[in-house]
């Protein structure tokens, strides 16, 4: 069986937090986590968030399709859906190239079917500064704006989570069982 899940969001929502408590459920023991791309591509020494760039959206994408096709049973911070969202405002904000939000639409389309489970989380909270993640709230909020526009124009199907970190760990494992008994059930 190949699973693949991906966890969806703006910034400071509470995705990494999950995907640790995930880390730790004897559920997905066998399942590789892939923690944020974004993050990897920071320590490059590029640009992220609001300053992204060509080479820095490129390189995000290219980063998506390897964890999801280098991947049997998967679990990742953040997806292909992100990168088309922050992809969207930095070309409405001139920072990448018409080409580039091309590319990253393309791979975009060729590649949000192949996650089995979606979660999206929406912001609950204030946004807490890392070091690395934008604390600017308006430009959180035109990112969940994207985020909702997107889901809603490319009819990606997904789970909507939120509440405490048990409560969306518990929400996570419901959806899981169900698909893993719908693939029992098929085969």
């Amino acid at each position: 069986m190949n699973l693949k899940i991906g966890i969806s969001g703006a910034q400071s929502v509470g995705k990494t937090t999950l995907l640790s408590a995930l880390r730790s459920e004897t559920w997905f023991k066998n399942f590789t986590i892939c923690n944020e791309v974004t993050r990897k591509v920071k320590n490059y020494g590029l640009d992220i968030n609001e300053n992204g760039t060509d080479l820095t959206q490129i390189l995000i994408m290219q980063e998506h399709i390897v964890n999801l096709f280098m991947n049997r049973l998967m679990i990742t911070d953040r997806t292909v859906l992100d990168g088309l969202v922050y992809s969207e405002y930095l070309h409405e904000n001139d920072k990448i190239s018409s080409q580039t939000f091309d590319y990253v639409k393309s791979i975009f389309i060729r590649c949000i079917r192949h996650y089995d489970l979606l979660f999206y989380i929406v912001p609950e909270f204030s946004l807490q500064s890392d070091g690395v993640r934008s604390i600017d709230v308006k430009f959180r909020d035109r990112i969940v704006e994207l985020f909702e526009k997107n889901i809603e124009k490319h009819k990606v199907k997904y789970y909507k989570i939120g509440g405490s970190v048990r409560e969306r760990v518990n929400k996570v494992f419901d959806v899981y069982k169900l698909k893993v008994n719908e693939y029992e059930q098929s085969k």
